[in-house]
């Protein structure tokens, strides 16, 4: 499969960066824990301070897109999809030290 050149653009991996990861979060929700509203699960997450951790599993696919780009030399991309684990990673810390 050839992808075009075009993908090749800082904003494009930092969209993806930061995309990807809010939905794994609503797929963790609707997996899990579908029968709470949506406010209802972030409060419980926050409060038994699991949050820190579950968005430490969402930003797992980033590294596949990461690979991805970085195989295709898609370099502006890949600095766009590690800004965006750096700013996970930046809330994780947040949230930890809440």
């Amino acid at each position: 499969m050839k992808i075009s050149r075009n993908w090749n653009k800082f904003w494009i991996g930092l969209a993806l960066g930061i995309f990807l990861p809010v939905v794994f979060f609503v797929t963790i929700y609707l997996i899990g824990y579908s029968k709470i509203s949506f406010v209802e699960f972030v409060k419980f997450t926050f409060m038994m301070k699991m949050l820190p951790k579950i968005i430490s599993l969402c930003v797992v696919p980033n590294l596949a897109v990461f690979y991805f780009f970085l195989n295709r030399e898609f370099w502006y991309a890949t600095r766009g999809i590690i800004l965006a684990t750096i700013l996970s990673t930046l809330s994780i810390f947040l949230f930890i030290i809440l």
